[in-house]
């Protein structure tokens, strides 16, 4: 009975009132901006930050829906795994408050400016290395060389097993083939480089600053610190709002409703097949590898390569 109790306690989260409300407010977000979108007649929404191109909100929903329920029916996956679970609970909850004070603060401060061009592109790099890389790497070196630290809750020996890779995989074709190459495909538009080289060089830059950087700070570092306090739907939900969030900036008309509602429908929802995959599998190169591709299409290997 005892150790039945302290598995219970083991795998409870800290503040499960807090984390219910989080997370029923945030579907009210995401149904509210759904429901936005249809009523000013806004349902071809902008799919990227790089042109004005627009596509039906759906054909975004039905992928990440989709890649949602394979990732929850799919049998193979680390139930309520945490790493940080042997973590003091003070220290979880003083890293998760100032990582999402960070994301907060990046969104803000790229929202509020009215720079464009090359000045909001300079702007972008440096708030994004100060509050989404250089604050939260001290703060995560500065636990790692404390003497008192604790260690990460290692995974078991299955983290071997063939099925740690292949599961995520079989979700990431179905979905790529849903999101890219079905009857509910982004479009595709071409960068307008057409040197090989520099177009490598800019995808790669893309994918190391956002797909990887961002993988990190929102899903790896701060929603693996949110399940334990609020739960797991619940971290996924509020860090899938606070990544669409600064979108916002990229993908905006100069009207602030339909931008909010925009991102959050397209972006929020992205974030929650993203922020599910993360916590079922941990394999942090399969939420890389989606966002990567969200960037930049496959269609752009076949560009580099013919």
């Amino acid at each position: 009975m005892k150790g039945r109790e302290s598995m219970e306690n083991y795998y409870s989260t800290y503040f499960p009132k807090t984390g219910k409300l989080i997370a029923v407010m945030s579907i009210l977000v995401i149904l509210i901006s759904s429901l936005w979108i249809i009523w000013v007649g806004e349902m071809n929404i902008r799919y990227s930050g790089d042109h004005e191109g627009t596509i039906p909100f759906w054909n975004k929903w039905i992928p990440a829906i989709v890649g949602i329920l394979l990732v929850h029916f799919i049998p193979f996956h680390y139930k309520k795994y945490n790493p940080l679970r042997n973590f003091e609970q003070r220290r979880i909850i003083i890293q998760s408050v100032a990582l999402f004070l960070c994301g907060l603060l990046f969104t803000i401060c790229i929202l509020l400016v009215n720079f464009e061009g090359m000045k909001f592109q300079l702007w972008f790099m440096l708030t994004k290395f100060i509050f989404i890389l250089f604050i939260p790497l001290m703060l995560l070196l500065f636990y790692q060389v404390n003497p008192k630290r604790e260690r990460f809750k290692p995974i078991k020996s299955t983290l071997n097993n063939r099925w740690y890779w292949f599961a995520p995989l079989i979700v990431i074709i179905i979905w790529v083939y849903l999101n890219f190459f079905s009857v509910f495909s982004t479009p595709f538009v071409s960068t307008g480089i057409t040197d090989p080289t520099m177009l490598i060089i800019s995808l790669l830059t893309g994918f190391l600053i956002n797909s990887v950087l961002e993988e990190f700070f929102y899903r790896v570092w701060l929603q693996t610190r949110l399940e334990l306090l609020l739960g797991t739907w619940p971290a996924i939900f509020l860090i899938s709002i606070l990544w669409a969030s600064w979108h916002i900036a990229i993908h905006g008309s100069g009207h602030w409703d339909i931008d909010i509602a925009t991102v959050i429908t397209n972006l929020g929802i992205v974030g929650l097949f993203l922020g599910y995959l993360w916590t079922r599998y941990r394999n942090v190169w399969a939420i890389i590898l989606v966002h990567g591709l969200i960037n930049a299409p496959p269609q752009y290997l076949f560009q580099i390569l013919f």
